[in-house]
């Protein structure tokens, strides 16, 4: 069984070799992805996200391990997956209006077009010099498109999400869009890369985009657990926040509303928003649906098989990525 642990540093060495051959090129473009990727790569552990970075990597790893025995061959669908967020997470913080990022217009203008070329036409560049015949090539590409459009259309969703009329139906179709297609991406592209018929590519598309909803539930609860309470100041639809004001009779949901409203500028009003959001009898009604997600997954790899070892340290990635920043849980 090949160390999957080692793999991951191959795909890391991978990324910083991907600078290195930017940066020698002597082309324009490639030296502002060089330098717009090593600013992710540079920024990854000052923002707390090595071990995100690692599910990420991880998971595709797996993914191509269960099918064929061997995670070697993930290691394209790894790095184009890392580099799909880096583009994402650039033009997030950019829509969200960080002052850091504005305060330099000719820089935010180059690293606009640089995000662009990392996140799509340099994820082609590599496809295009993977060992694979050219139908899986095809394949791979469109797994590539996918996973922007539906990315696309999940953050479309995000942005015009109001708490007063948005639903937990329409928040889990944005989660699926946002954050599960880019690993519905990375586990669909594993799958081709492997050489899987498209059944199992679709099923494995799927797994993905379930584990993607569980990693936007898990950045949710980070941003409670560590106290920062951005979706709180900002007034964001979240999954937990939906349930809350579902869970409420039709009548006193205009005063939460309102003091979910004043929660962006009054600490005292976010804080009696929090305590009502992390109230015991709400904590055990989000528990029982993250639980059930959580199961269906499991089930779905289940179904699926492939290689035993490979399929339990899938298993287990799904866990451990579930434990990152845990609710308070209940009895």
């Amino acid at each position: 069984m090949t160390d999957v642990a080692e793999m991951v540093g191959a795909v890391e060495d991978d990324l910083t070799g991907l600078v290195a051959r930017l940066r020698a090129s002597g082309d324009v473009a490639d030296a502002a992805m060089a330098e717009f990727l090593a600013g992710f790569l540079g920024n990854l552990a000052a923002r707390g996200s090595t071990g995100a970075v690692n599910v990420m990597i991880r998971l595709p790893l797996l993914v191509h391990a269960a099918e064929t025995g061997d995670p070697t061959g993930g290691r394209p669908a790894a790095v184009i997956h890392l580099l799909w967020w880096a583009a994402a997470r650039y033009l997030d913080d950019l829509a969200d209006g960080g002052p850091e990022i504005r305060a330099d217009p000719a820089r935010c203008n180059a690293d606009i077009l640089a995000a662009l070329g990392v996140g799509s036409h340099l994820p082609v560049r590599l496809v295009g010099e993977a060992g694979v015949p050219d139908a899986t090539k095809v394949a791979a590409l469109a797994e590539l498109s996918r996973g922007w459009l539906d990315g696309i259309g999940g953050q479309l969703l995000d942005y015009t999400a109001r708490p007063v009329d948005a639903t937990v139906a329409s928040v889990l179709a944005s989660y699926e869009g946002k954050t599960g297609a880019p690993y519905a991406m990375a586990t669909a592209m594993a799958a081709c890369l492997a050489g899987a018929d498209p059944g199992r590519v679709e099923r494995w598309r799927d797994v993905g985009r379930r584990f993607g909803v569980l990693r936007q539930l898990t950045n949710d609860q980070r941003d409670l657990v560590t106290g920062r309470d951005e979706d709180i100041r900002n007034g964001a639809a979240t999954f937990l926040v939906m349930l809350l004001l579902d869970g409420v009779p039709a009548a006193q949901r205009p005063a939460l509303l309102a003091l979910y409203a004043a929660a962006a500028t009054s600490a005292a009003a976010r804080a009696e928003f929090k305590e009502r959001l992390t109230a015991p009898e709400q904590l055990r009604r989000y528990h029982g649906r993250v639980d059930g997600m959580l199961a269906e997954v499991h089930q779905a790899v289940r179904t699926l098989g492939g290689v035993p070892p490979y399929v339990a340290a899938l298993h287990d990635l799904v866990d451990d990525a579930m434990l990152a920043f845990p609710l308070p849980a209940t009895v």
